[in-house]
């Protein structure tokens, strides 16, 4: 699940540089990993089927049929793009939601976002 999870994470969380750094994607998902672990299995369960849902159907949105993390990344981005302007938004929602609260704790990703004062992210970063 996390390769999938992290070629998601990937596409949102790019800019016109590229992907986020290695390390920080390593981190978020030895985080999410965490959290998913402690959230119990009706959590993993619901959140499993929304990563399984758009891992599949948003490559059909740009007309692609492997998964979401065979497609480079500029094409990851279009394709979660396109199946989140759809009706069909609600699993990108839901996976874009629980992953932005997590990587947003990050105090790289704090002070690039412009953060002032303490990190909310006060203990050392694992490596």
């Amino acid at each position: 699940m996390l390769e999938h999870l992290r070629a998601f994470a990937e596409a949102l969380f790019s800019n016109e540089a590229g992907a986020p750094p290695a390390a920080r994607m390593d981190w978020l998902m030895g985080e999410m990993a965490d959290y998913l672990h402690r959230a119990g299995p009706a959590a993993r369960f619901v959140f499993g089927l929304s990563l399984y849902a758009v891992s599949v159907l948003a490559p059909l949105f740009i007309w692609r049929f492997p998964t979401l993390r065979t497609l480079e990344l500029a094409d990851r981005v279009d394709a979660l793009t396109h199946m989140e302007e759809s009706k069909l938004a609600a699993p990108v929602l839901a996976v874009k939601a629980f992953l932005s609260v997590v990587y947003y704790e990050h105090p790289d990703v704090q002070r690039e976002a412009g953060h002032v004062g303490p990190s909310t992210f006060p203990m050392e970063l694992k490596s």
